[in-house]
C-alpha cells in the first residue's frame, strides 16, 4: 500500500511530532541518550497506535492518529518532574467510510471494538517479552518500557483501552494485566 493511501500528512505530521517528543520526555535529563528512547519509542509507543489503526482499518473503520496538543504540552512541562506524564495522542477511529455518494456506515461489533482495544496491547507485550529475553542493558529498557505501557494502557479508566477491554473479556484483562504486572515487576527487582 502507497504511503500516501495508507496515512494524511497531518497524522505523519502527528505522530512524528508525538515521537519526538515522548522521547526528549523519557530522554530528559540525559540528553545524551535520546537517540536510544527515540528507537524505544517508535518500538513501544508508534507501533502499539499502528496496531489500533490497522486493525481498526481490517474491520472497515476509518483509523487516524490524533495528537493532543494539551496533552503534549502537560507531558513536556512535567518532563522536569519526578512524574512524568505521557499521553500526546491516540488513535481516532470512526465505524464510517465516505465515498463518493456519500458515506456508508460500519457498525463495529463488541467483539471488533474489543480486537481493536487489545492489539496494542498485544503489540506492547509481545516487544516486552521477547526483549527481556535479550540480556543486554538496551533491550531490557526497552523490554521495561513495552511491559510499562502495556500495564499503564490495561488501567480500565477514561480513554483508555483496559476500560474497552475489561468490557469485552474479564478474564482476557485479566490475564493481560497479570502478565504486564509481573514483566514489569520482575524488570524492576532485577
Amino acid at each position: 500500500m502507497e504511503l500516501s493511501k495508507a496515512f494524511t500528512t497531518t497524522e505523519i505530521r502527528d505522530m512524528a511530532i508525538s515521537v519526538i517528543a515522548v522521547a526528549l520526555i523519557f530522554s530528559y535529563p540525559r540528553l545524551i541518550e535520546f537517540p536510544i528512547f527515540l528507537v524505544a519509542v517508535i518500538i513501544a509507543f508508534l507501533f502499539h497506535e499502528l496496531a489500533h489503526k490497522f486493525v481498526a482499518q481490517r474491520f472497515g473503520a476509518v483509523a487516524h492518529y490524533k495528537m493532543w496538543p494539551h496533552l503534549l504540552v502537560l507531558g513536556l512541562v512535567t518532563m522536569f518532574t519526578p512524574f512524568k506524564f505521557v499521553a500526546p495522542g491516540a488513535v481516532v477511529i470512526q465505524p464510517y467510510r465516505f465515498g463518493r455518494w456519500g458515506y456508508r456506515i460500519k457498525h463495529l461489533t463488541p467483539n471488533e471494538l474489543g480486537l481493536i482495544s487489545v492489539s496494542g496491547i498485544l503489540v506492547n507485550l509481545f516487544f516486552a517479552l521477547t526483549f527481556r529475553l535479550i540480556d543486554i542493558p538496551i533491550f531490557q529498557s526497552i523490554a521495561l518500557l513495552n511491559a510499562w505501557l502495556a500495564l499503564f494502557n490495561l488501567l480500565p479508566f477514561g480513554p483508555l483501552d483496559g476500560r474497552k477491554v475489561l468490557r469485552w473479556n474479564i478474564m482476557f484483562w485479566f490475564i493481560l494485566i497479570l502478565i504486564s504486572f509481573l514483566l514489569v515487576a520482575s524488570a524492576l527487582l532485577l
